[in-house]
């Protein structure tokens, strides 16, 4: 009878270190604001196991209760997870990253100087100043105009006017086609404005740097003339249906959240 027991107590510790030495794989996400973070390195420390956040954020990893995880980011604050056994009991968990903040140490801006500049302390010439006028050169008196083909809006990115209005001839048609094109940055930034970022990423599964670019294409459906008319309700519905066939969606990786 003393050998049974002995012999009983052998097996439940042998299967009690067991069960603790084996490891499940466990499925995280990590976020910045709530957004998921692509290219995330996150590293078992007790098994070097380690794997990278696809885009949306989302890993998979072999873990037990126990394990520490190190999970680091090019631009972002390095963190350590402990495993518990709370965190294993979900379908998944979230790991909430932090920005990085660097701190430069002080410099100072210089004003961009002519070719024909000399440095005071390091020059010993002592002879009359030499610039483009002394010299008579023929762009001494040159006034130069300021370049306007290429324009940077607000909603959108850089354009080049030269590639985009190819077609058109002469200065006034090119600038009266960027006063209509400024128009309507200024218009798709107010309905940006309108609905919040949130609205596109969450309702709409646009991705974050793709909303601008979504409203642009949604120029040819008429969303300015709708948004001018103050019909809110008919403006949503427009969006809506143009987001379901937009291409740069989120896809759908978070049901295993659904309990967070």
């Amino acid at each position: 009878m003393k050998k049974l027991l002995v012999l009983l107590t052998f097996l439940i510790t042998f299967v009690s270190l067991n069960a603790q030495e084996k490891r499940i794989v466990t499925i995280g996400k990590a976020v910045l604001d709530s957004i998921g973070v692509v290219d995330v390195h996150i590293i078992n420390q007790n098994t070097k196991i380690g794997t990278i956040t696809n885009d949306n954020g989302v890993f998979e990893i072999p873990v037990k209760v126990g394990d520490r995880l190190f999970v680091s980011h090019l631009t972002l604050q390095d963190k350590l997870i402990v495993i518990t056994e709370e965190l294993l009991s979900g379908k998944g968990f979230i790991i909430n990253l932090d920005e990085d903040t660097v701190t430069l140490s002080g410099f100072v801006l210089e004003k961009k100087q002519s070719i024909f500049y000399q440095d005071p302390e390091t020059t010993t010439y002592k002879g009359p100043t030499v610039n483009a006028k002394k010299l008579n050169l023929s762009y001494a008196n040159t006034t130069v105009e300021k370049d306007k083909s290429l324009v940077k809006f607000r909603a959108g990115g850089l354009v080049s006017l030269d590639n985009l209005i190819n077609s058109l001839n002469g200065n006034n048609k090119r600038e009266k086609q960027l006063k209509k094109m400024s128009a309507e940055d200024v218009q798709l930034e107010k309905i940006r404005k309108r609905f919040t970022d949130d609205f596109f990423v969450t309702d709409l599964k646009i991705k974050k740097e793709y909303i601008n670019q979504f409203l642009n294409d949604c120029i040819d459906k008429n969303i300015i003339r709708i948004f001018k008319s103050d019909d809110v309700l008919k403006l949503t519905k427009l969006l809506i249906k143009e987001s379901k066939l937009y291409p740069k969606k989120i896809i759908d990786e978070d049901s295993f959240l659904s309990n967070h």
